[in-house]
């Protein structure tokens, strides 16, 4: 995926130089791998495969042990900053570092990880965790970039959770092409577009909430300009207004005349 990276980058570099948004970022961050391992831990409850099973139960291990190496380093930052860190009013909760799950419970990388196993089934199911872990291993090495310079303490917990992310990416790999060893190329392929294409949707539904209101308040402009206004102009009636015009004579009948 391209066109995320194009965004990343900037909003991240910042997160590290505020203890507010470094603080939630690494609770946020906890959250999410917490909620992994759990579901992992069902997956590998479900599979037959006991070599899959394995590597789900390691995965598993290794997405709470991040998760309790995430809190431990907000925990020490709090502890050193704690008069730092108040959260002061207004302050926005949607930014792309916040790992927190929206309200349609989907995870930081897209999907939706409650009972995923079953809903998915196996094929898909590795497929969804390997383009995931991919998104990760990346983000991760940003991050270790970004913080290696002035944080050496974040940035060995990102080091550190990196090698397990590369991981996690190589098993599912494995698996992906020993399926299609096995004749079920199609499968496997159709399994990688369409977890890919659930992380493309996300990344746009991301981009769109962050530029929401600047993108609003375009296409209000340039509806009333190539719409309302030549139509109104057609039709021999006093052009809509925009925004701070007077308001209309109380027995118009024109349902849209005066409307901001």
């Amino acid at each position: 995926m391209v066109f995320p990276s194009l965004f990343k980058s900037r909003g991240h570099r910042g997160v590290w130089h505020d203890p507010t948004r470094t603080l939630r970022t690494l609770e946020s961050f906890a959250a999410t791998e917490e909620d992994g391992g759990k579901d992992l831990v069902a997956a590998a409850r479900r599979t037959t495969d006991p070599d899959l099973r394995s590597h789900l139960e390691r995965h598993a291990e290794d997405e709470l042990r991040h998760a309790e190496m995430f809190r431990e380093r907000a925990g020490a930052l709090r502890a050193e900053r704690v008069h730092r860190v108040e959260t002061s009013a207004g302050e926005r909760l949607d930014l792309p570092y916040d790992l927190a799950r929206g309200r349609d419970g989907q995870d930081a990388h897209g999907f939706f990880t409650a009972g995923l196993y079953d809903e998915l089934g196996e094929v898909s199911y590795v497929a969804m965790l390997h383009v995931a872990e991919e998104r990760a291993a990346e983000m991760f090495a940003e991050h270790l970039a970004l913080t290696e310079g002035h944080d050496p303490a974040t940035a060995a917990v990102f080091q550190a959770i990196l090698k397990d992310e590369k991981y996690h990416v190589a098993y599912t790999g494995t698996f992906l092409d020993r399926w299609r060893k096995e004749g079920r190329a199609d499968e496997v392929n159709r399994a990688l577009k369409s977890a890919r294409s659930s992380r493309a949707g996300a990344a746009w539904k991301a981009m769109g909430v962050r530029s929401a209101g600047g993108f609003g308040r375009a296409v209000m402009w340039l509806t009333y300009w190539t719409l309302f206004a030549p139509f109104a102009l057609l039709g021999g009636r006093r052009a809509f207004a925009p925004p701070g015009w007077s308001a209309p004579a109380p027995n118009s009948t024109d349902p849209l005349e005066g409307q901001a």
